[in-house]
């Protein structure tokens, strides 16, 4: 969205509640790879320029990418900045942060779609000796407690996580519903 609008001439500043990659440096776990291939993961004039077009990142690929983009696009980031208030102003809106207030007349919320934890209401009623983790605080099986694990989700998340904690020696059982997989790879 920056590039965008600094090629048009819009003024505009970006809010980030940390660094860049935020979410990707601090709630996400360690060993994750992107679903998408690295030819196809992209952002608008920024490509992969790598020699494995056909992998898929790891973390610190990731972080890498975001932080070149960065640079190179010269985002107006506002870092360790956390927006606690949005309301219509006089003119536009009146945007409230832990560093400031802004004025603005448009707004762009821009969060993402995975920044909360779906946590089903069954474990508030587990005992409290079982222990439980959101994928938003898991990062590598040495911090889960010896035995088995129930990974609840079989979606990309709960599949990654549960072949890193079975690969630990660890007994794992997923919890599937109903759902649609695609393959990461075709005919090979």
């Amino acid at each position: 969205m920056s590039r965008c609008l600094t090629e048009r001439g819009i003024d505009h500043a970006v809010l980030e509640r940390g660094e860049i990659a935020n979410s990707w440096r601090k709630e996400r776990w360690d060993s994750l790879r992107l679903l998408t291939p690295n030819w196809q993961s992209r952002l608008p004039g920024f490509g992969y320029e790598g020699d494995d077009p056909d992998g898929y990142r790891t973390m610190p690929e990731i972080i890498a990418f975001l932080d070149r983009y960065a640079a190179a696009i010269k985002a107006p980031l506002e870092s360790r900045t956390r927006v606690t208030s949005l309301r219509p102003g006089e003119s536009g809106y009146r945007v409230v942060t832990d560093n400031g207030e802004w004025q603005a007349k448009t707004v762009v919320i821009a969060t993402g779609a995975c920044n909360l934890a779906r946590v089903p209401a069954l474990a508030e009623k587990l005992p409290p000796d079982v222990a439980t983790l959101s994928s938003m605080d898991y990062k590598n099986p040495g911090q889960l407690d010896k035995g088995g694990v129930l990974v609840v989700g079989a979606s990309a998340t709960g599949t990654q996580l549960a072949d890193e904690i079975h690969r630990s020696g660890r007994p794992v059982m997923i919890s599937a519903g109903e759902h649609i997989r695609m393959p990461r790879v075709y005919r090979g």
